[in-house]
């Protein structure tokens, strides 16, 4: 059976952690959850990271107050077969800096993906950001928490 690697974004990860005080964003998590877990039981599917993403998990964890016994956890996981980690190297920077400047988006979306061009078939975000053809270069990109969309330091809005 072939191997499937995806890049499941930051944004969709907080929500998994996530526990929404606003009955409005439950959906939003069951929504993440449910889709984590289908992709977490499919044994034809890794999740592939760049080492800048595994960070960015692990700190939006911790300021979202997460138990460190839950973010240890986590860590751990990484370094399961069920996980393909792509080291950030300095020419994925310059690419990074170069694209953000030129499209305004945030690097931090670029240094996500960025390692993993060649490596995934799919990009999996509810950031309207990686529907910019940027992203879409290195792989096709699916909402799959549709109609939600998610952007850092907004609040989730339905489309």
């Amino acid at each position: 059976m072939p191997i499937k690697f995806v890049l499941v974004d930051t944004n969709i990860w907080h929500y998994i952690y996530h526990q929404p005080k606003e009955e409005q964003f439950v959906e939003l998590q069951e929504k993440s959850r449910q889709f984590m877990k289908n992709i977490l039981t499919d044994a034809s599917i890794k999740i592939a990271l760049s080492s800048y993403q595994c960070a960015e998990i692990i700190e939006l964890l911790r300021r979202a107050g997460q138990s460190k016994q839950i973010i240890k956890e986590l860590i751990e996981d990484f370094k399961k077969e069920k996980f393909t980690i792509a080291n950030l190297v300095f020419n994925n920077f310059l690419i990074a800096s170069e694209k953000s400047l030129a499209s305004n988006i945030h690097i931090y979306d670029y240094l996500v993906a960025l390692p993993l061009k060649g490596i995934v078939t799919e990009i999996y975000s509810a950031d309207d950001h990686f529907q910019h053809p940027d992203f879409k270069e290195i792989a096709p990109v699916t909402n799959p928490l549709h109609p939600w969309i998610l952007r850092e330091g907004r609040i989730p809005v339905k489309s």
